[in-house]
């Protein structure tokens, strides 16, 4: 199976808005004491939700641009 650029280019724009929040849970989360086990079940819940509205935003702005 092979994927073309349009589909990598989409995978990875989308990881940085989904890890980026991932991390910023993480500080939040020690700044205000909250238990590690919690924040990082937080972290893992926000983590996919977010990939897949990233994927969906920039797979429809990249077809929005390219016709």
């Amino acid at each position: 199976m092979s994927y073309d650029k349009k589909y990598w280019r989409t995978i990875g724009i989308a990881l940085l808005p989904a890890l980026g929040v991932s991390v910023a849970v993480v500080l939040v989360g020690g700044l205000f004491n909250v238990s590690e086990s919690a924040v990082n079940r937080i972290s893992q819940l926000l983590f996919f939700p977010i990939f897949l509205a990233a994927c969906y935003y920039v797979n429809d702005r990249q077809s929005e641009t390219k016709t």
